[in-house]
């Protein structure tokens, strides 16, 4: 995972899927700044990959997919609350919620 600063909040994006995982709270202030898609932007796109259970790399635990507004589906980590986005997904995630 490498991290990035966009107005203060520190994401964590996955070199291999270019995937980002946010930390708790981190959600909610992209979507109240609308960063979502200034976010997904400042990654190259990758081919999209078979999609497999997501695994949260800091507690060790499997993830639980949930499906948000707009239907985006996104991954949730019961143990440190984190939250994990597939490359396009965050941005669709913060489209749907200013609808």
């Amino acid at each position: 995972m490498a991290s990035a600063t966009f107005h203060a909040i520190t994401i964590d994006r996955c070199g291999g899927c270019g995937g980002i995982l946010l930390d708790k709270g981190e959600a909610e202030a992209i979507d109240e700044l609308g960063l979502g898609g200034q976010i997904e932007g400042s990654a190259p796109r990758k081919e999209a990959a078979p999609q497999e259970p997501a695994h949260c790399h800091s507690c060790d635990k499997q993830m639980t997919a949930l499906t948000g507004a707009g239907d985006v589906e996104f991954d949730w980590c019961d143990g440190c609350e984190r939250i994990f986005f597939d490359q396009g997904e965050l941005a669709a995630f913060d489209a749907a919620q200013g609808e």
